[in-house]
């Protein structure tokens, strides 16, 4: 399936051009993403160096669930859930290039809950690809699988993510701070939602 939408603003506005083209095939073709400046797609078996470039970092480490060191035996564990998770329509895990070639992160869509989540490699920060990577997998949710809402699970301290969820269109909700443990460290998250 390849999707190319149009350029919508944060607000849900759209500007003037719009070439949009949606193919609807089968779960087990491959998807790819178009928007934004962005090209969105799976995982290919030879990138599993360019896996580790993007995962094996602190900071990813830090606010992520990723596993840490992260490896190419990680890389190979987390290629197999993703495929497996795809199959089973549970979740989609896409690679955010601007060309697509270049492995730069991923973006995620579970499917189940409606959330959204996202890393950017380190030496890919700073060219707001989290933030045009949430836009387009935002309208994918919305717009293709039908979802009313979606949302975003972020840390009060994590300024950067917190920006991302503002600049692209996601509102802090009223619900309660859901404590979780990962990889033993406790924390809080908040929910931010986006509505159709």
């Amino acid at each position: 399936m390849r999707v190319r939408f149009p350029d919508f603003r944060p607000d849900g506005s759209q500007h003037a051009h719009r070439h949009d083209v949606i193919m609807n095939m089968s779960a087990q073709d491959t998807i790819e993403l178009a928007g934004h400046g962005l090209v969105l797609r799976e995982w290919r078996d030879d990138e599993l160096e360019a896996m580790v470039a993007v995962f094996d970092d602190p900071a990813m480490a830090y606010w992520t669930p990723m596993a840490t060191p992260f490896d190419l035996e990680a890389a190979r564990a987390h290629l197999e859930r993703v495929r497996r998770r795809r199959a089973l329509g549970e979740r989609l895990h896409l690679v955010i290039t601007t060309d697509g070639e270049q492995p730069k992160g991923e973006v995620m869509l579970n499917k189940l809950t409606g959330t959204i989540g996202y890393g950017v490699g380190p030496a890919y920060r700073g060219q707001r690809l989290a933030y045009r990577a949430v836009l387009l997998m935002t309208e994918y949710a919305h717009q293709v699988e039908g979802l009313a809402q979606v949302s975003l699970e972020i840390e009060p301290e994590n300024g950067a993510s917190t920006a991302v969820a503002r600049a692209a269109g996601y509102r802090l909700s009223d619900k309660k701070p859901q404590t979780v443990v990962e990889k033993g460290r406790p924390t809080s998250l908040l929910t931010w939602v986006h509505d159709a």
